[in-house]
């Protein structure tokens, strides 16, 4: 099962740009050691419900074992190590990426 790891970071005041830098390094190993799709950057939502997350990261691996290369990974334990002085709160979730029928339920309703 393919699956989407998703990193939430709420910045400490005046780490913002640390915060944005350290999800991008993640990103990049991410992309280096074979994921999917990568994104990663500062929130620019304008919904009012981010609870102060302003940073975000999401993550495409093909299954769980990609997943945990990356996170057993050196480099990934490092920058992980680094987080706590940027942030206030990091939020993480790994979602299933299979598809659910969601959206062609929604097609057939309209």
């Amino acid at each position: 099962m393919s699956l989407v790891h998703i990193v939430l970071v709420r910045p400490r005041d005046g780490q913002e740009s640390r915060a944005d830098d350290l999800a991008s390094r993640l990103a990049a190993l991410a992309a280096e050691l074979g994921a999917g799709d990568v994104y990663a950057g500062p929130d620019v939502s304008i919904e009012p419900f981010g609870g102060g997350y302003t940073t975000g990261l999401a993550i495409a691996f093909p299954g769980e074992r990609a997943r945990d290369a990356y996170l057993r990974n050196p480099r990934h334990a490092e920058l992980a190590r680094e987080l706590p002085a940027a942030a206030d709160s990091v939020l993480v979730v790994d979602l299933p990426a299979a598809a659910t029928g969601l959206a062609s339920q929604g097609a057939q309703r309209t």
